[in-house]
């Protein structure tokens, strides 16, 4: 349904949008934005859904990354030790300014993975309301598809097709969504599970007929 050279724009631009945040962005920056998100979910949600949010992100981030040891790996491959640095002259020489850069870029990007998982427990947490509205537009878009079987009306393979493509395109640019570094309303989750609904409805509703 979507074509290769949509799918590699897509990945280009995801890369091209990790490495420009990873440069040019900064950790104080990063930590700005989540804390605007979370005065934002705080407002809509209530300070118990922060702080469960906040607890769920923390506990699979320290999973994922920590616990695992890929969050140390990487600095260890990256930045050298004390004692590295010392026993190397060439090291030595160079470190002030190069690997304190490079330790702010990690920083950088384990801040944004953060970010990441914050924003997947608060999507997580609206799949409850999400399942009643895909559920309700299931049963409408088979009830649709009922009405149109008994009275012969057209199914189109085009509205078909393109609620297809649309799921496609939303799950496609979801990572690049997810990376966004701009503050994001707890109220997009629910909007984008509404339109993936109303898709899914019109999927349903325009299944060729089979008498």
């Amino acid at each position: 349904m979507l074509s290769p050279k949509y799918l590699k724009y897509c990945t280009l631009v995801f890369i091209l949008e990790v490495l420009l945040l990873a440069v040019f962005s900064s950790p104080n920056y990063i930590l700005k934005v989540m804390a605007i998100e979370g005065v934002s979910i705080e407002d809509a949600l209530g300070p118990e859904t922060l702080r469960r949010i906040d607890a769920d992100a923390s506990e699979a981030f320290s999973s994922l990354f920590v616990d695992s040891g890929v969050y140390a790996g990487v600095w260890y491959t990256f930045v050298p030790t004390p004692d590295e640095r010392t026993a190397s002259e060439g090291i030595e020489t160079m470190a002030s300014g190069l690997f304190s850069w490079v330790d702010d870029r990690l920083t950088t990007c384990m801040i944004l993975l953060f970010q990441v998982v914050e924003r997947l427990e608060l999507m997580k947490l609206w799949l409850p309301f999400s399942f009643f509205v895909v559920l309700g537009a299931c049963y409408t878009g088979m009830t649709l598809r009922h009405i149109k079987q008994g009275n012969f009306a057209f199914a189109s393979p085009s509205v078909h097709r393109l609620s297809l493509r649309i799921i496609l395109v939303m799950l496609t640019l979801l990572p690049i969504f997810l990376m966004l570094p701009l503050p994001l309303s707890p109220y997009i989750y629910p909007i984008m599970y509404s339109i993936t609904a109303f898709m899914i409805q019109a999927i349903i509703a325009n299944v060729a007929k089979r008498l």
